[in-house]
């Protein structure tokens, strides 16, 4: 009879267990497709860009004088898994990334691309 009740008690524990919590994680700037399509090249400024793009997440000057803006946007999963008291389990997904590099020389535009 002990045994029986020292079973059920364990089952009925069993189902606070296991607890699991989920979110979803945004972070830099993302460049839609309709701002890309009013990047002209030969004609927008790098002012322009900055103004309606934001600050770019990384900034790369070469020594051929091209300036590279690139902006990057990321989509992550987080997910925390516990069991009781005894140990949790983190992790981390990347769902989506995007990231659109402007080129200019002389502050104007002169090619856009975007890879996702």
């Amino acid at each position: 009879m002990k045994k029986l009740l020292v079973i059920l008690s364990c089952l009925a524990l069993s189902a606070c267990v296991y607890s699991q919590h989920s979110h979803e994680d945004k972070k830099g700037v993302e460049v839609s497709s309709q701002q890309v399509a009013s990047l002209e090249p030969g004609k927008t400024t790098k002012q322009w860009v900055l103004t309606n793009l934001g600050i770019p997440d990384r900034t790369q000057v070469e020594k051929d004088g091209l300036e590279v803006f690139e902006y990057v946007s990321e989509r992550t999963q987080k997910s925390n898994k516990s069991f009781i008291f005894l140990f949790n389990i983190d992790s981390d997904k990347m769902v989506d990334r995007k990231v659109t590099r402007v080129v200019m020389r002389d502050g104007i535009v002169v090619g856009v691309n975007t890879k996702d």
